[in-house]
């Protein structure tokens, strides 16, 4: 594996892991045309207007609104029975992304429109990965989302929710939104009731705000930094991420193509390695940012000569800071080819 090119067909070959994919932004349009039907929702027809509908919403960097940005996804979310397909639609996804483990995160307040409670739309979703697990054989356990502008209150109940949960497949929880508008420090109480749920952590921080949150998020020993890449070019602050083993969960294409980043091969990706830094490469959005995995390092092999060893070091990153016991760790690090 490790002598052959980088190409389409080895890259998906590759066991790869995938622990920053958002459910909501990552369903594809047979599942959402197969939600839509459960409850006769319209929707464009032809798949191209489809995809069109969804990048157009959500792809705007002056759009800072997470509803406005996924209204037509929520839309179809409202029903056990939408959950389920949308569940089981992402573990497919993994599977055909050549995956070998997945963690996906949701936002289950969402959800709760129409009749459903909380607990009602994990269990849901929780049935869709188990159901998908079972047909395509990838193991995919759930983050839970709370929302940034959410009360202590809110966010509270909302941990404590998915707490029950964890014995199901919910193994870590994060909050999600306006990054600038609510500041890791102004969460400090909200990150302190997730923590008392027993639960690990991967928070949004420095995506689109600066390293402060980064750094206050480790102040409050967050487990893993969600995008992060603001932490590069703060020496002090990359060294604690080091000291302290603090997983980031880069990803790129989708930062590059829905906020106001750099160019491509001027994403920190190499630096964060060359420093020592446990980065990992996922997708976040893989409809709306028109990405997966295996396309991810084809576009690192061919802007930043992203290489096996690396990739492999990549891999073995991710298997570090997933949400998993040691046993399902060294089963995962078993499925790495060992490069020279």
């Amino acid at each position: 594996m490790t002598q052959q090119p980088f190409t389409p067909v080895t890259v998906r070959q590759y066991p790869k892991i995938d622990l920053h994919c958002h459910l909501e932004g990552s369903l594809s349009l047979g599942a959402l045309r197969e939600m839509a039907a459960v409850t006769a929702t319209p929707l464009p027809v032809g798949d191209r207007a489809l995809h069109d509908l969804l990048i157009a919403t959500a792809t705007n960097p002056e759009t800072t609104d997470y509803l406005k940005r996924f209204q037509p996804v929520i839309d179809l979310m409202q029903t056990a029975e939408q959950l389920e397909i949308a569940g089981a639609d992402i573990v497919r996804s993994a599977a055909a992304d050549g995956l070998i483990y997945m963690e996906t995160r949701f936002t289950p307040t969402l959800y709760t429109q129409g009749n459903l409670t909380l607990a009602a739309a994990i269990a849901a979703l929780l049935r869709g990965l188990h159901a998908g697990t079972k047909t395509y054989g990838v193991p995919v356990n759930a983050i839970v989302c709370g929302r940034r502008e959410g009360s202590l209150a809110e966010l509270t109940t909302v941990f404590e929710t998915a707490a029950k949960f964890a014995d199901q497949g919910v193994v870590g929880l994060d909050l999600v939104g306006d990054e600038a508008e609510y500041p890791t420090i102004a969460l400090a109480d909200a990150i302190r009731a997730a923590h008392a749920t027993g639960l690990p952590i991967a928070l949004h921080a420095g995506e689109t705000a600066p390293v402060d949150n980064v750094v206050v998020a480790m102040s409050l020993k967050v487990e893993r930094i969600g995008h992060g890449q603001r932490l590069n070019g703060f020496p002090a602050a990359m060294a604690r991420a080091k000291r302290t083993g603090t997983t980031l969960e880069t990803c790129l294409t989708s930062s590059h193509r829905s906020v106001d980043l750099p160019d491509y091969p001027n994403l920190p990706l190499q630096d964060f390695l060359d420093a020592g830094l446990k980065v990992t490469v996922n997708t976040n959005h893989r409809t709306i940012a028109d990405v997966n995995l295996t396309d991810e390092i084809l576009a690192l092999h061919d802007h930043s000569d992203l290489d096996w060893p690396q990739l492999a070091q990549l891999t073995h990153n991710a298997i570090d800071g997933a949400f998993l016991s040691d046993a399902d760790k060294a089963a995962l690090r078993a499925k790495v080819p060992v490069t020279a």
